[in-house]
């Protein structure tokens, strides 16, 4: 049965909220809880299995989890996405599903300057990540081509910094805004902030790059890993 309620890319907590995340995040049960419900939708009993097979020793029972998925629901890290029928799915008896609500979290009580954006790396790291994709599906002619596009990566991305800067000028005393529109502002300002030359140094590396990645994920098929 399909879930109704879509993962978001990112939640941000603050104030009451963000003080009962922490404290529903101190319990390592509901960390490891909502770690298997950013994967996927599960029941209680799926719960259960899962807290018990992370360690065999432990007598997980369900009202347990269930009172951990409360905790977890109170602060808006997990909510309920559908039901399901219980046992072996022929039971009329029906069982809630539950799933996080994002799939990153930021816990926020400061300013807003805080909140996640990427952080530079370097070229090494880039080559990492390049070298990563073949697990995605894409399939690179030589060591050269991972060099070139890690190169280009590296590049965009000291591009985007340099206008992050910028942005958070902006930005700066705007935090009445809402937290999430926040982050899509400062993304597009980090862009559109950049001198003339870094402007176009930015959208002439983007094209390359995606053009180069394009070509790389029709070579190698796409074929994606299993993911749990």
């Amino acid at each position: 049965m399909p879930g109704s309620n879509p993962l978001d890319t990112l939640r941000i907590l603050t104030g009451a909220q963000a003080i009962d995340a922490y404290k529903a995040l101190s319990d390592e049960n509901r960390r490891q809880i909502l770690h298997a419900l950013r994967a996927r939708r599960m029941s209680t009993t799926e719960l259960v299995d899962f807290l018990s097979n992370q360690d065999p020793e432990k007598d997980v029972k369900p009202q347990t989890v269930r009172y951990h998925i409360k905790e977890l629901e109170k602060c808006g890290l997990v909510t309920q996405d559908g039901y399901e029928p219980a046992g072996n799915g022929d039971s009329h008896i029906m069982q809630k599903l539950w799933r996080a609500t994002a799939e990153n979290v930021f816990i926020t009580t400061g300013d807003m300057d805080g909140l996640p954006e990427r952080n530079e790396y370097d070229l090494d790291k880039t080559l990492d990540i390049v070298s990563t994709m073949r697990d995605l599906g894409l399939s690179f002619t030589d060591e050269n081509e991972i060099q070139e596009i890690a190169e280009q990566l590296t590049k965009r991305n000291q591009l985007y910094m340099r206008g992050l800067e910028l942005a958070k000028e902006n930005l700066r005393d705007a935090c009445e805004i809402d937290p999430k529109l926040y982050v899509v502002f400062r993304r597009i300002l980090s862009i559109v902030r950049l001198s003339e030359t870094d402007y176009k140094d930015y959208w002439e590396v983007n094209r390359n790059l995606t053009d180069a990645l394009r070509e790389a994920y029709r070579r190698g098929e796409g074929r994606n890993p299993k993911v749990y």
